[in-house]
């Protein structure tokens, strides 16, 4: 189905003075582009000659031959209708008044949209069969009204029908209207093509706003693609589109929040809660050990645009998730993990547009960790330390919480977002201006931003186009200056202040700062800085019709300034005097690309092609410096040369590029079948001559069975459609992985004097063998939908298989190589799993509608081979003083499985362990009991070593999903959106962490721990945590599952004739992190440590969650 462009609408209300006033820079600059558009459907001829042809074959002609577009529902127009028509330089009206005489079809034409629809009866109608003689009824309630869309764009040629009448009118081409009715309690039916029909009250009201939604199924969508757009009905490859309203449905700050749970096969992870914080995002599994498994993100076009964190939510306009080999072989080398295509709002045609939202947000953790009180800590450390350093536990009493010391309750943050649209056909604009100012919910974490964003297209003339997307954004951030580990395990039994108003210190605890958690951070100067351009300018030439040569170029500067400085009042300084860091790093990416298109629609066929050729440089420097012994600390950071000892500095540089040759072939047959060819090969810098280029291809086959005319008879679907696609994608090594490197502080002696002097030397040995990790992906799919299109539902199965896994090759020590390691390429790993997503309209009546949504995912990831003569590859050291593997890289089982003991328990008596006969760890009263699973023989043998270690747990999950139910009740929005994750562990190595003797506080459950009076306890005794016990056991493997309320939203869109002067008004508050069912004993059971692949699944002292409430207001006028 074709699909309209949306215009701009006028202002309707004379603006006041001060808001002129406000505005008027604002306004100078649109005032520059309100030009009447031109009347080109009055001035383009077209010339036909056509015999017995389906009528789709004829529009399609003219749609290559002229820049009409079409609009209609299949259901209205017979497609398939033969025709015969000649017309000689015809205007269009001429032209379809021939192709449709004789017909119940009719047409309007809105400059170069040509909207198909079936004949209404026009009012006064005396045509009895369909109704009353409609002279005869006496009116007597006048209505006036527009008709607009989501973003507020009018709707010209809207129907609005009284409900139960044939009296109606149709919206002008502002999306105004008319209408006289019989009493001031009617309802009104307003359709529009590939909009959702809805029906409005009047209640009384002489003005009303109507806003329409956009059928998901109605029109044809457009989903943008690899360099290109789409009919989502065209189709062939695996691709999610979130459009603007979606992504706005729930109110969030950052783009993975509101993506998270809401497209199949993505699992996106948080990785701190402090602000400014990426999160860890997965499309369809972990598919390398050491190489990249994070998608690539394209902004606007730019590839490699960094991650989502830095981006205004609200300048966005659509977000696609390119998933199969298809969707994302023209990415070539770096598509193997997924692409994310990032789409932001551009201008439209007509009336200027300004929206204002603004949100305070109120922020809080979500839960903290049980550990001891002071009382209970106490008694910890008498029978830690063997003597009585703290007389009488009880007394100490609850103590100081120091979680709740440093962590905010109600924390603020604050948005406020200015945007301006509008333009003519021959230019427009859209500029937004964004304020962010976040504190985190620890005492001394903020985020603040500035952002501004130019967006612009411009028809220079006939054939030449041009535009830009241009990003400018200064950030500030003070980052959290104490780990989990300090603040949980500080002493409970020490106030914040001691008696002289000072901070209080502890000299007791290595493993603790010696200030306490609010001291350190009130006296720490941290300032993380960034200030970042991000765009493109492009140049679009269509020298003859329909062939396309397109020019961009792109660029990303980063430049990012971290300064800290530890004051000599800090415990621990004092001798230092002071410690000042300042690092500098600068990060630019230059991207310019060539591509040529073209497409063609002849009788039942329609073709498309593209060849592109790409240059990519990305370059990379920083340098830092370290000074100590300040006489003081007023300057702070800001005056180096006031420290003494300058001796830490260090800097680096590297490169990086790549240059690519792509190309896309698409052809299709009567809208039914469909085959894509497409691909890139990719020339990357990381590797050696021999092994630079790499070709990476695939194929996609579609069949929209729904339009054979034997499926659609059957009347059960109202769309069905199946999809192939196989392909071969890559993973480029990173830094010039490939080549030896050179570096300095390498230090020699020098003569026979014995003086050292400094010099250079490697620093890493290269492989000039060393070649792209390539993934095998094949996807079959089926897209479908029922109940006219109430009903949809996707589904996706893929199978991914991951070759030359990048890894690095422990080998003989070489002389003066610090690192004896070689980069090399090993083994493959499977990925394979099933996606599905519906999405339904469970009730549509009497102004109320209720929309469901819905998506579950599996993922089975195995490692398939790999060298080592074992079949398995241990890594992740870990624990106490044994610094034993965690994990392990095993054929056959899924990457990065934890590994370690089987805890049975505890050994509560000495005659349960004689009777046992073992040996070996732990085998001691109130120790952990561990299972004897093997000797040296593979059998048992009595003895708990390193040889009873095995695989614990999976830190993937075996599925993972969402559900999302949005309610409206005329002015009234209720949504609430849930995200479960099943079937994943979690490695707790915060508890095992704090969970160790001698000087920090532990878990609140050693309260109860095992004491020869209490020996039927199961948690281990103080010996049984002692550094030397502790090790990677199923003790601190824990259920990772959960279901999570993540957010619930109430708005409400004030009606327009209380505020004329805006064109839209909602007020809305909303929750996140309301409620959460869980098994999890740490802070949240959605951990990661960092992107690291063989590390899924690790709590590594990340900091709580947030639960937060919002407050918001949007208004467009």
């Amino acid at each position: 189905m074709k699909k309209l462009f949306n215009y701009g609408g006028y202002l309707q209300f004379p603006l006041k003075l001060s808001l002129k006033m406000k505005l008027t820079v604002l306004l100078t600059i649109v005032s520059l582009f309100q030009i009447q558009a031109n009347t080109y459907s009055q001035n383009k001829k077209i010339s036909l000659d056509i015999s017995n042809a389906p009528l789709e074959t004829i529009i399609n002609r003219i749609e290559a031959a002229s820049e009409f577009k079409f609009l209609l529902n299949r259901k209205d127009v017979d497609l398939n209708r033969k025709v015969t028509i000649k017309v000689e330089n015809k205007r269009i009206a001429v032209v379809l008044s021939k192709l449709f005489e004789n017909t119940d079809v009719t047409f309007e034409v809105l400059n170069k949209q040509i909207i198909l629809s079936r004949k209404k009866l026009k009012v006064g109608s005396p045509d009895k069969a369909l109704g009353p003689d409609l002279s005869s009824i006496i009116m007597q309630f006048q209505v006036t009204g527009v008709v607009q869309d989501q973003d507020g764009n009018p709707l010209p040629g809207a129907n609005i029908v009284e409900k139960g009448t044939t009296n109606g009118v149709t919206a002008d081409f502002d999306g105004n209207f008319s209408l006289a009715l019989n009493n001031d309690n009617a309802i009104l039916e307003v359709s529009y093509i590939g909009f959702l029909t809805k029906a409005v009250s009047v209640n009384g009201q002489t003005n009303l706003n109507i806003i329409l939604e956009e059928s998901a199924a109605g029109l044809d969508e457009v989903v943008v693609v690899a360099y290109g757009t789409v009919k989502k009905s065209d189709l062939t490859g695996a691709v999610a589109s979130i459009k603007t309203a979606e992504i706005n449905a729930t109110p969030s700050v950052r783009l993975d929040d509101a993506l998270r749970g809401k497209v199949s096969g993505v699992q996106i992870t948080p990785t701190s809660s402090q602000p400014g914080a990426a999160a860890s995002i997965r499309i369809r599994g972990t598919n390398s050990i050491s190489g990249n498994s994070s998608p690539l993100f394209v902004i606007d076009g730019l590839i490699g645009a960094g991650n989502s964190s830095d981006i205004n939510v609200l300048d966005i306009e659509s977000v696609e998730v390119l998933k199969d080999a298809s969707a994302t072989a023209l990415y070539g080398s770096r598509g193997s993990a997924g692409v994310v295509l990032i789409t932001t709002k551009r201008g439209k045609a007509g009336q200027s547009k300004f929206t204002y939202d603004a949100h305070t947000t109120f922020q809080s953790p979500t839960r903290f960790l049980d550990v001891l009180n002071a009382a209970e800590f106490a008694s910890w450390q008498n029978e830690v330390q063997g003597i009585e350093a703290y007389p009488n536990p009880a007394s100490y009493g609850e103590g100081t919480n120091w979680q709740e010391e440093v962590y905010r309750h109600g924390a603020p943050m604050t948005s406020h977002t200015l945007s301006a649209s509008g333009g003519n056909e021959k230019a427009q604009y859209f500029i937004s201006g964004n304020y962010f100012d976040q504190d985190g919910i620890y005492i001394d974490g903020n985020l603040k931003r500035y952002q501004l964003r130019l967006n612009g297209d411009y028809q220079l003339n006939k054939i030449l186009k041009v535009g830009n997307s241009v990003t400018l954004s200064r950030s500030t951030i003070v980052p959290r200056s104490n780990n989990i580990i300090n603040i949980a395990g500080w002493f409970p039994t020490l106030p914040v202040f001691d008696e002289n108003g000072e901070y209080t210190i502890q000299t007791v605890s290595s493993e603790l700062n010696a200030e306490n958690p609010v001291g350190s951070s009130a006296k720490g100067i941290n300032l993380n800085t960034r200030s970042r351009i991000l765009g493109t300018v492009y140049a679009q030439l269509e020298p003859i019709k329909n062939l396309r040569y397109k020019f961009n170029f792109g660029t990303d500067l980063s430049l990012d300034k971290s300064e800290n400085y530890a004051p000599s009042t800090l415990f621990g300084q004092i001798n230092d005097r002071g410690t000042a860091n300042i690092s500098n790093s600068e990060y630019l990416s230059v991207l310019v690309e060539q591509t040529l298109s073209y497409n063609k629609s002849f009788g039942d066929h329609d073709l498309d092609g593209l060849l592109g050729y790409t240059r990519q440089r990305i370059f990379n420097s920083g340098s830092s410096v370290e000074v100590r012994g300040f006489t003081t600390d007023y300057f702070g950071y800001n005056n180096l040369g006031a420290g003494s000892d300058r001796t830490g500095a260090g800097s680096n540089a590297n490169e990086f590029g790549v240059e690519s040759f792509l190309f896309r072939l698409n052809y299709g047959y009567k809208g039914k079948y469909r085959i894509t060819l497409n691909g890139r090969v990719d020339g990357s810098s990381n590797f050696a001559k021999d092994s630079k280029w790499g070709t990476f291809p695939s194929v996609a086959v579609a069949w929209n069975a729904g339009r054979e005319e034997y499926i659609d008879n059957l009347g059960i679907f109202d769309d069905l459609k199946f999809r192939v696609s196989y392909g071969r994608l890559g993973n480029p090594a990173s830094g010039g992985t490939s080549l030896a490197r050179l570096g300095a502080g390498f230090t020699y002696l020098y003569g026979n004097s014995g003086d050292i002097t400094n010099g250079i030397g490697l620093n890493r040995l290269g492989n000039d063998q060393l070649k792209f990790e390539t993934t095998d992906q094949l996807d079959l799919g089926i897209d479908t939908s029922f109940f006219n299109d109430r009903l949809q539902v996707t589904l996706d199965y893929y199978h991914k298989k991951t070759n030359d896994l990048f890894t690095n090759e422990d080998i003989l020590w070489l002389a003066g190589v610090p690192n004896a390691i070689i980069p090399t390429n090993f083994g493959s790993i499977e990925n394979q799993g099933f996606e599905l997503f519906v999405n339904s309209i469970n009730i549509d009546k009497n102004d109320f509608r209720w929309d469901t949504s819905f998506n579950i995912s599996t993922n089975k990831n195995k490692v398939i081979s790999i060298p080592d003569e074992d079949g398995e590859l241990l890594i992740n050291r870990f624990g106490g003083v044994l610094n034993q593997p965690s994990a392990v890289i095993k054929e056959g089982e899924p990457i990065g499985s934890f590994y370690g003991y089987i805890r049975n328990g505890i050994w509560n008596t000495q005659a349960e362990i004689d009777a046992a006969g073992v040996t070996g760890r732990g085998v001691f009263p109130g120790g952990k009991r561990f299972e004897d699973i093997s000797g040296p023989d593979g059998t048992p043998d009595g003895v708990i070593d390193a040889l009873d270690q095995t695989i614990i747990g999976n830190p993937h999950p075996e599925l993972f999903g969402g559900m999302n139910n949005t309610f409206t009740y005329k002015g009234l929005e209720f949504s609430m959106y849930w995200s479960f994750v099943l079937g994943n562990d979690i490695f707790n190595e915060t508890d095992s962490r704090i969970n160790t003797a001698f000087d920090n506080n532990v878990n609140g459950m050693f309260a109860n721990r095992w004491t020869p009076d209490n020996t039927e306890s199961n948690i281990p005794s103080v010996r049984g945590v002692f550094r030397t016990e502790v090790v990677p056991e199923t003790g601190i493997i824990e259920d990772g599952s959960f279901l999570r309320l993540r957010n619930i939203s109430l708005g409400y869109n004030i009606p327009t004739k209380l505020i004329p002067i805006f064109q839209n008004a909602k007020v809305y508050v909303s929750g996140t992190n309301l409620l959460l069912f869980d098994k999890y004993s740490g802070y949240d059971p959605e951990i990661n440590r960092g992107n690291e692949n063989a590390r899924r699944g690790y709590d590594q002292a990340q900091d709580p969650s947030v639960r937060s409430i919002t407050l918001g207001l949007s208004l467009t006028f």
